[in-house]
């Protein structure tokens, strides 16, 4: 993701904070700059108390005007977890703008409530401000910290009356756009397709289990779109299996390893919004010899689209195409899987969502659906991760053993850590 402006580090900690992240975004003013710290209030943070976070505006040009967001977006996220938005308000009366000269700073803090639901530790994003995220752990801090952490803070020392001069350029710290994906945020190991276990009636694969994640190859010094930066290896295991037989055995499993390049912005926009690419090379094997054995080998493009707002209810559409570079030991799979898998999700990162995968083949009755309705459980039970789970699958061949097999409609029930 291409950043604005210039960034230096500050060291600003006067309540032992944890991290301190700065941002700026200089707005057709060249030769304005200003350094901007966000910093929570201590490492670990009670959430019966209110959540303060302050910003620290210091002026390192010219005398300028600037111009600050009167209520800050926040995102909270926790590990395994659904993410939820507050709106943070500023602590006191504040002008909208202000002016400083060089070595002058301003101190605003922002106020607002962390839900009651969230637990352990928490990847804070700051949605107003370009500054990257930062990490607290939400905890029954000492008493005395609590207290601390309560306490208003002292009102910062009102900067010097500026004598009269010309009008100065006004520097407005913009709104970072929600649609903007910076790849920095996607860890080096992380989720790659959802990860989940489900069961249910069926008359053989009753039960489902999928692993997956995908690790960066090379991290980069900064980010960007570059292909050697964007390199990952991708893991997917799916297995299916009879828990009603006695020895309760494994039908099938998929075993699917991939190399491939992947940005969530090409720099392309859709309805305002980033697009997203992933391309590679991938190939999936269910491990076994002989007449029971299936292979694919392929490569594939997986263009991402986003429609609506990702902080309330929205649309994604990532059709992966691919080709086939090998499948000698299933000749005919494109006559059940055709050369395409179009997956369409609805919801909210915060709560539920429907997510459907769709396949045609080249028969005129092959088909194949997954849907998978899935719901945070940290909404029902605090200090619970990840998610409740439905899917129905229907069509044909949803093991790649079985791939050109009609399967009965199926309806399983579970849990996922990821979506």
């Amino acid at each position: 993701m291409e950043r604005f402006g210039s960034f230096r580090a500050a060291s600003l900690c006067p309540w032992r904070a944890a991290i301190v992240f700065i941002a700026i975004v200089v707005a057709h003013v060249p030769a304005a700059q200003a350094d901007i710290n966000l910093l929570a209030p201590g490492r670990t943070i009670d959430p019966s108390v209110p959540f303060r976070l302050t910003l620290i505006v210091t002026g390192e040009a010219d005398e300028r005007t600037y111009a600050l967001p009167e209520t800050l977006r926040v995102t909270l996220t926790p590990e395994l977890g659904a993410a939820e938005r507050i709106d943070m308000r500023r602590e006191a009366p504040f002008d909208n703008q202000f002016r400083l000269r060089a070595g002058e700073f301003r101190r605003i803090n922002y106020v607002g409530d962390v839900p009651t639901n969230l637990r352990g530790r928490v990847r804070i994003d700051a949605l107003d401000v370009d500054a990257p995220p930062m990490l607290v752990q939400l905890a029954q801090p000492p008493a005395a910290a609590v207290a601390a952490a309560a306490a208003p803070a002292a009102p910062a020392a009102a900067p010097p009356a500026a004598t009269a001069a010309p009008a100065a350029p006004t520097v407005t710290l913009t709104v970072r756009p929600d649609n903007e994906l910076d790849s920095a945020s996607v860890g080096r190991l992380s989720f790659y397709d959802p990860m989940f276990f489900v069961a249910g009636p069926s008359t053989d694969a009753n039960a489902q289990l999928q692993l997956s994640f995908k690790m960066r190859l090379y991290e980069p010094r900064q980010p960007s779109r570059g292909f050697f930066d964007n390199l990952y290896f991708g893991y997917t295991q799916t297995s299916f299996w009879d828990l009603t037989s006695d020895s309760k055995p494994f039908i099938d499993t998929s075993y699917r390893p991939a190399f491939f390049y992947y940005v969530p912005d090409i720099g392309w926009r859709l309805a305002g919004h980033a697009v997203g690419l992933a391309t590679g090379y991938e190939h999936e094997s269910n491990g076994k010899d002989g007449d029971a054995s299936r292979s694919i080998d392929s490569l594939f493009v997986k263009p991402i689209f986003t429609w609506g707002d990702p902080d309330e209810f929205y649309w994604t559409f990532a059709p992966k195409l691919y080709l086939y570079l090998d499948k000698s030991e299933n000749e005919d799979i494109q006559k059940y899987r055709g050369y395409g898998d179009f997956r369409f999700t609805y919801g909210n990162n915060s709560s539920w969502q429907l997510a459907a995968s769709l396949r045609k083949g080249t028969d005129h009755d092959a088909y194949n659906v997954d849907a998978q309705w899935t719901y945070p459980i940290n909404r029902v039970f605090d200090g619970l991760t990840g998610y409740f789970m439905i899917q129905l699958s229907n069509g044909w061949g949803e093991t790649l053993l079985n791939y050109n097999v009609r399967e009965s409609t199926t309806v399983r029930f579970g849990y996922a850590i990821s979506r």
